[in-house]
């Protein structure tokens, strides 16, 4: 690939934890400033605890005053940080569904700069503020969807001609082996997301384990993640009498283990963007039984191949498809001899080929 050594590239994120778009956006920092880009990270939340590179400047510390004069601080000091730092174009990973706020940002910071606009979600509207206004500016900004379902939604619903698909990528390990995290149990499936706001529907995953026939084969369900709904779904585990056959065990730095020592994974969403869990599953060599939800899944998961995957929402049906993945043994090694059978369209040459061709 070929360097851009005097390209300067801002990326501006609500933070750099916790959440899928936040990772893709540290690991984009790190592969374009091997590529020779300048990279410029704006964080607006003090939570920062992905690896990254280039200069990092942290708008989340708290100052005086109420909320609100604390938010138009933070916007006159972005707005003069841009203009020090002169980027050639601004890569916004943020939430954006407050009209106000990104009205105000877009008429006094963002129209002066070229803007290339990521969609990290099914639910569009949390990247696109609803209005004509808002439908206007964005049909002559540069649109990147994270997912082929994203990339649909966007030109057909809202007539818009310049999206570009560009989905995750993921890095091969080099470790091929990994031993058993000394937290877990010899045999168990893992679910893994943000434990708030009910996207991962944790709670009715836990119902279907319980009705499922794998506590009685003595295998676990262990979930990776953090959130305020922590205390709420430890006490439905002990209503459900599964303290020793369900594990929260918290947000992991490093979850390869994790990954590649499970049964197979599970992912039960009300809705997604493109679920990095999954790849990083699969190429891990780890199956995934999957909602076909909107959007993501269906890119990376072939029914019955490196997966299952089932009717958007239907419960009954994930928890047969568990069953199925532990009863049916044929299947299982089946599917995870290929897990690497829809990786190479997320490789990261191809991936970072994709976003040279929008920067250029």
């Amino acid at each position: 690939m070929q360097q851009n050594i005097n390209n300067r590239i801002c990326l501006l994120v609500d933070c750099l934890a916790t959440g899928g778009a936040e990772r893709t956006a540290a690991n984009l920092s790190i592969e374009f400033y091997n590529l020779g880009f300048q990279v410029i990270i704006i964080s607006l939340l003090d939570e920062v605890n992905y690896n990254y590179k280039g200069t990092l400047i942290n708008l989340g510390k708290k100052r005086g005053g109420n909320k609100v004069i604390r938010n138009i601080a933070k916007g006159a000091r972005l707005s003069s940080i841009l203009k020090k730092q002169t980027p050639d174009c601004i890569i916004d990973f943020r939430m954006r569904n407050n009209l106000v706020r990104e009205f105000l940002l877009y008429q006094f910071i963002f129209r002066n700069y070229v803007m290339i606009y990521r969609i990290n979600s099914a639910k569009v509207d949390w990247h696109i503020p609803k209005g004509s206004f808002f439908k206007k500016v964005y049909s002559k900004s540069n649109v990147v969807a994270v997912s082929k379902s994203i990339e649909g939604a966007l030109k057909t619903t809202l007539g818009f001609s310049n999206v570009s698909y560009i989905p995750n990528f993921f890095k091969k390990s080099q470790n091929t082996t990994f031993d058993r995290p000394s937290d877990v149990p010899e045999e168990y499936i893992l679910a893994v997301g943000s434990l708030r706001n009910n996207i991962k529907q944790f709670d009715k995953l836990l119902d279907i384990y319980a009705d499922s026939k794998l506590p009685e084969k003595e295998i676990a369900l262990v979930v990776l993640g953090e959130g305020e709904d922590y205390e709420s779904l430890q006490q439905q585990i002990a209503d459900l009498n599964l303290k020793e056959k369900v594990l929260l065990l918290g947000r992991k730095e490093q979850i390869e283990g994790y990954v590649k020592r499970a049964r197979f994974l599970v992912l039960s969403s009300a809705l997604e963007g493109f679920p990095n869990v999954i790849l990083e599953s699969l190429s891990l060599g780890t199956p995934v039984v999957s909602f076909d939800c909107v959007s993501g899944p269906s890119e990376m998961i072939i029914d019955k191949e490196n997966g299952l995957l089932v009717q958007n929402q239907d419960f009954d049906e994930l928890r047969n498809a568990i069953d199925l993945m532990v009863e049916d043994t044929n299947l299982y090694l089946k599917c995870k001899a290929n897990t690497d059978i829809t990786l190479s369209a997320f490789s990261k040459e191809v991936v970072l080929q994709k976003w040279l061709e929008i920067l250029q």
